[in-house]
């Protein structure tokens, strides 16, 4: 079977390191079967781990950390997944833009967008993004559902 890709989109900024890094983003992953893998905007931070709290401005320390890396990696990510979930349940309630912006590049590369979410939700009740997305669920578990239907072949 092809390996297929889900890209974890989400608010990072205000959330610990070990919030924004495993949460629902490890609980999403652990119910994926072996041929859809995902795209954490996270792996591969470990040098962030002895921050407090993660905010948007970027760290300086590592190429990947910086406002660029961030945009340029985000956005490869996005290209390269065949889809995108974005999850609000973790958020501090602060407005994500990066997580809109991640919203622009899938809705234009025309990726299919499930959001994990409260209706209610300042963030999915924008406009906006309630257009771009195909899916709304207040879980994990049925996102999961969602992202294993549409990227599991057969009859």
């Amino acid at each position: 079977m092809i390996t297929r890709l889900v890209y974890l989109a989400g608010p990072i900024s205000g959330l610990t390191y070990k919030e924004a890094r495993y949460g629902w983003r490890q609980k999403f992953s652990e119910l994926m079967p072996e041929h859809i893998e995902c795209l954490s905007p996270m792996r591969n931070t470990e040098d962030l781990s002895l921050k407090k709290k993660l905010d948007i401005k970027g760290y300086a320390t590592n190429p990947l950390h910086t406002p660029a890396g961030i945009t340029t990696r985000d956005y490869n990510d996005v290209k390269l997944c065949d889809v995108m979930v974005a999850c609000f349940l973790e958020s501090d309630g602060s407005r994500s833009l990066g997580t809109a912006a991640e919203f622009g590049y899938a809705w234009a590369l025309q990726k299919p967008i499930v959001v994990i979410g409260k209706e209610d939700d300042e963030h999915i009740k924008h406009g906006m993004l309630a257009r771009m997305r195909g899916f709304l669920v207040d879980n994990v578990e049925e996102g999961a559902e969602i992202v294993k239907s549409l990227l599991t072949t057969g009859v």
